[in-house]
This record gives structure tokens, C-alpha cells and sequence, in this order.
């Protein structure tokens, strides 16, 4: 019978040159030998549950050091926390040991250790003190944390993340007519599953008369967007199909040729740090879109919207912060961003604590506001950092975007 590698039990690869590297029993097969085509692929994945065996184990330590008993002199609590401390450290070592271990991962296994390793721990003195009836008011009250803090868990990693929500807001600008724009941003996914489509289903329904798209529409390898990219286009067709124009500029996790691709096949406007001179329902548009990337094309764009224009004057741009690169006195009657998918986590009477963003956190969170006097949309996006982040949505929806713009003297 052939010796399996104790990592075959954590992941199996699905390239097979990979297979093949860890059947060899390298210990460092992953630096050595790996496919860099197929990291995020085979790798991330695999990292996900290595980090979940490493928060279980970092509740069994405390657990067994105590003989599955809670705690009740601090010595009995020294052994505990010594216990998952270093199980904590040796599991953390080798994780970065094993794999491209970055900012997001450690983000990644805290959550674990909050939605995991904590309840477990809890919840496992709790079961035991109630076996033996030994329960204490501390004990109990340690049994409905474990509880509470799991079901935020399943709720923040399960739940939430496919919860779909329409934002509707309304702005007043110098157009003729009343106009509905369509906003889905930040799919970011590696393929579409039911969540997109129902995305792209909700927007449709809600009859936009333009639909933008500020990025981040994918994320994942070389080989997996390559392999799901006729679903991709299928997707964006099904929006141009049923919406007049459908406009998308670049994001952080996406390849600007591969989307181009995607984009022009699918037969939508790709903008590539351009403006473009279009006319809606009647209403002439002046839309510009950039990407996240410095280039003097991005510069020039940005510049040339100091150009007064009778045109109504989107800037699309995947990061909201474009508003600070505007040059003063900028003819731009509205920015429409998304990237900081509003936090992912946000908390109550404070909003999230993370946006990545230069806007304010209250803008950042999601919604319509103002920044040097020009109105600002931010989406909170439909997907959420995948890889090695945590999958984790938490007071935070998903949501396509409605802008409904009214003309100024209506209000």
C-alpha cells in the first residue's frame, strides 16, 4: 500500500503537477515546487481548513490540559492558557511555514479562533460540568456565550454573505429626465454560482436605464477565471441584453486584459481610464471611468474633467478615494465606487472598523454622501475578499445598487 503525505489529508491539490509534488514527501513542497498558475486554486483552500484544524486544536488543548473540566484554581487556568498559547504558536509556525502566509491570513485565522476555538472551548466545559452536575453561574453563563458566539459564526460565514440586498437612493443633478442606475460591484468570485445570478436577476428587475460596474467583477487563477469565463461572459450578456448600457471599469483583483475580454464579448463598455460621450433615455452622459492602476492615462482623465460639459458627468472608479485626485472646480455631478464592501464586518453604534478607504468610515460603510461637494456612491458590493481572507460578512449585506437621479428643480 502506498505511504500517503500526512498534507494529503489537508488538501488534495487539483493540478497535478502539485499532486505530484506532494506525493513526493517534500516538507517544503509547496516554496519548492509549486504551480504558480494553480496557487490560488489548490493552495488557498487548502489553507482555509489548515486553519480550521488549527483553532479546533487550540480549543482540545485547553480542554485536555484540564481533563475536559472547567477550570477552578489558577493553576488549573495557567495550564489552559499555556496550553492553546502554544498550541496557537506551533499551528501559526507552520502555516507560515507552509504557505504564502500574509496579512489576510492572520485575519483569517483570528476569526477562526473568535468563531471556533472560542465557543468550542467554552461550550466543551460547559457539556462536562453539566455531565458531572457541576455546573456554576459562570459555567452557565460561559455555555451561552459559546452559543451566541457560534451562531454569529454560522450566521457571519453562512448566512449573510448570500443575503442579497437592493439600496435604493436618490440624488438631484442637471439631467432633463428622471434616470435609474443599475450599480453591481465587487463580485469578485471566482465563478457564478446562484448568489451572482440573483444578483444579476434583482438588478435586471429593477429596470435600470444604465448599469455600472466598478470593478472587482472576478478573483481567482489564471486557470480557474480562464475556465469559468464563458459563464462570466453568459452573466454580463444576460445584463446587456435587458439594460441599454452596461459600462465596467478594473479593480484590484482583476487582470484588465482578461476582463477587457470578458467585458467586450459580452458586449458592454469597457473603460480603461476614458471618457466616453454617451446619450441614455434621451439624457446626454459624460462617463468616465479609471482604473486603480497609475498610469498618465489615468492622470489625463482625471484632468480633463476640469472641462465644463452640458452633459450629466459620471466618474466610475473602483476605489471611492478617486474623489481626492479630482482637481478643483471638477465638472463631475456624481462618483460611483465600490471596493470597501462596506467593512465586511461592521459593529454596532460604530460601523466598520476596517475600510480600506481614504472617504470617511460613515461613506466607506455603504450608501450616498458627500465628499468635497461632489455626491458619492459607495456599494458594499455583492462577494467578499476571498483567498486567504475570512469568508465572513457580518453586519454588512451584500447588495446591488439603485441610483435613482432626479432633475434638480424636481428635488
Amino acid at each position: 500500500m502506498p505511504l500517503v503525505h500526512p498534507l494529503n489529508r489537508v488538501f488534495t491539490p487539483r493540478c497535478p503537477r502539485c499532486r505530484q509534488c506532494l506525493g513526493s514527501g517534500t516538507v517544503n513542497f509547496l516554496r519548492a515546487h509549486i504551480n504558480r498558475a494553480c496557487w490560488h486554486t489548490c493552495v488557498v483552500m487548502g489553507l482555509s481548513r489548515f486553519l480550521l484544524i488549527v483553532a479546533a486544536c487550540c480549543a482540545l488543548a485547553p480542554l485536555a490540559a484540564t481533563r475536559f473540566r472547567p477550570p477552578v484554581t489558577i493553576r488549573e487556568i495557567e495550564k489552559s492558557f499555556v496550553a492553546g498559547v502554544i498550541t496557537l504558536a506551533i499551528g501559526a509556525l507552520a502555516a507560515s511555514q507552509t504557505y504564502d502566509f500574509g496579512v489576510f491570513a492572520y485575519t483569517h485565522l483570528l476569526y477562526l479562533l473568535a468563531v471556533v476555538t472560542v465557543p468550542a472551548l467554552l461550550g466543551g466545559w460547559y457539556v462536562t460540568a453539566f455531565i458531572r452536575r457541576r455546573r456554576t453561574r459562570l459555567v452557565n453563563l460561559g455555555g451561552a456565550l459559546a452559543i451566541i458566539i457560534a451562531l454569529l459564526g454560522v450566521w457571519g460565514t453562512h448566512i449573510e454573505p448570500n443575503w442579497l440586498a437592493t439600496e435604493i437612493v436618490a440624488v438631484t443633478a442637471p439631467v432633463d429626465q428622471p434616470l435609474r442606475i443599475g450599480v453591481l460591484a465587487d463580485m469578485q468570485t471566482p465563478n457564478i454560482g446562484r448568489h451572482e445570478q440573483n444578483a444579476v436577476d434583482t438588478l435586471i428587475a429593477e429596470e435600470p436605464d444604465l448599469v455600472l460596474v466598478p470593478g472587482d467583477f472576478f478573483q481567482g487563477s489564471v486557470d480557474a477565471i480562464a475556465a469559468e469565463t464563458p459563464a462570466f461572459i453568459e452573466l454580463l450578456t444576460l445584463l446587456t441584453a435587458n439594460v441599454n448600457v452596461v459600462a465596467v471599469v478594473s479593480g484590484d483583483s482583476d487582470r484588465p486584459d482578461e476582463l477587457k475580454k470578458i467585458v467586450e464579448a459580452a458586449g458592454a463598455l469597457y473603460l480603461d481610464n476614458q471618457i466616453t460621450d454617451l446619450t441614455v433615455e434621451g439624457q446626454p452622459i459624460r462617463l468616465a471611468g479609471v482604473s486603480v492602476f497609475a498610469a498618465t492615462s489615468r492622470l489625463d482623465t482625471i484632468a480633463s474633467l476640469v472641462e465644463p460639459s452640458d452633459a450629466f458627468t459620471i466618474l466610475l472608479s473602483h476605489r471611492p478615494g478617486v474623489v481626492y485626485d479630482l482637481p478643483v472646480g471638477s465638472d463631475v455631478d456624481l462618483i460611483v465606487a465600490g471596493h470597501t464592501h462596506g467593512g465586511q464586518i461592521s459593529l454596532p453604534f460604530f460601523g466598520p472598523p476596517v475600510t480600506f478607504s481614504k472617504v470617511p468610515r460613515t461613506l466607506a460603510a455603504g450608501g450616498l454622501g458627500l465628499v468635497d461637494n461632489y455626491p458619492v456612491y459607495v456599494s458594499t458590493g455583492v462577494g467578499l475578499e476571498r483567498l486567504q481572507a475570512p469568508q465572513v460578512r457580518l453586519g454588512v449585506r451584500p447588495s446591488i445598487g439603485i441610483i435613482d437621479v432626479f432633475p434638480a428643480s424636481v428635488g
